[in-house]
């Protein structure tokens, strides 16, 4: 009899790759039935991976009545949590995995893993919201009477699609078109670049495959570290479009953000420069994770490749 592998944010990036990698591997297949949880069952997303022979509940983690039921008989449960950057960020996602979390365990799984991030305040006293509000989180899995592991994403390729996207620097007319990628932190500050619509399963994936071996551990998860500067040359180089880092004033940086975004995304890349995304282990921490992960991991240059159309 399969194991029931609950799977919240099944839709997203995260949890869609969980989804994929486990459907994709011949082994975890045969071990996990996958249950995807959305809150919106009628979603073409959602059809699709009923179309592929998973298991799709409503559910919400906002509405703790509904956990019971999306979590009855599950053996493993991966928990993701939306970030919303407002002044309830920190409350809202502990009171939403402690929601998930507990209803497992009153359900009866035995293991949980968790999406989260490093503890900045907590260990080294550089409060980072953004990580801080996850990392509080899973400090309380902890402490549950489950076996539990967890996966620190770094930073998302995805990100070069969206906020992150080159954007066109004004000239004259009929010259070369130069994009610029901009930030206010060192444009040698190394970031730990993953590519989690594809990456996020292989990690994952690795610890379904293992789960007494890695409980407790935390996969910190990453391909590599790319600073700006060498993330504008690679995209330059693959796509022929001449892409720059510039580093411009804090201010002017917070300017392009979303209100309320300023606070917690300026903390974060702080945080990113000095100490390092994972914490002032950063490279060790990568470095043991890729070496438990058997599948090959996409590099940024492969990433480029393929979305080279949509980045500009």
């Amino acid at each position: 009899m399969t194991k029931i592998l609950v799977v919240f944010g099944a839709t997203g990036q995260q949890g869609g790759s969980v989804i994929d990698a486990v459907l994709n591997d011949s082994e975890l297949s045969k071990e996990y039935s996958l249950r995807a949880i959305t809150r919106d069952i009628k979603r073409p997303s959602a059809q699709s991976l009923q179309s592929r022979g998973v298991e799709v509940v409503e559910a919400d983690v906002d509405d703790p009545d509904s956990l019971s039921s999306a979590l009855a008989q599950a053996h493993t449960v991966f928990i993701v949590t939306i970030s919303i950057y407002d002044e309830n960020l920190k409350a809202r996602e502990l009171r939403q995995t402690k929601d998930v979390a507990d209803a497992a365990v009153a359900a009866g799984a035995q293991y949980l893993i968790y999406s989260s991030c490093v503890a900045a305040e907590r260990l080294w006293g550089i409060p980072v919201t953004a990580f801080d509000s996850k990392a509080d989180s899973e400090a309380y899995i902890r402490t549950l009477p489950i076996k539990s592991a967890f996966f620190s994403p770094g930073m998302f390729m995805q990100n070069y699609l969206t906020n992150q996207r080159p954007q066109p620097i004004p000239g004259k007319e009929g010259d070369e078109i130069t994009y610029a990628i901009a930030n206010f932190i060192s444009p040698d500050a190394p970031i730990p670049l993953i590519d989690t619509v594809k990456d996020s399963g292989k990690y994952v994936g690795t610890i379904l495959a293992n789960p007494d071996r890695y409980a407790g551990n935390t996969f910190f998860a990453a391909t590599a570290f790319y600073s700006y500067r060498e993330a504008a040359e690679i995209i330059t180089r693959i796509t022929g479009k001449r892409t720059v880092y510039l580093q411009i004033p804090l201010e002017q940086w917070i300017s392009y953000l979303p209100p309320g975004y300023d606070k917690a995304m300026s903390e974060m890349m702080r945080w990113v420069e000095s100490p390092g995304y994972f914490g002032p282990q950063s490279n060790e921490e990568v470095k043991w994770t890729v070496q438990q992960v058997k599948d090959k991991l996409s590099t940024f240059e492969e990433f480029v490749e393929s979305y080279a159309t949509d980045m500009f």
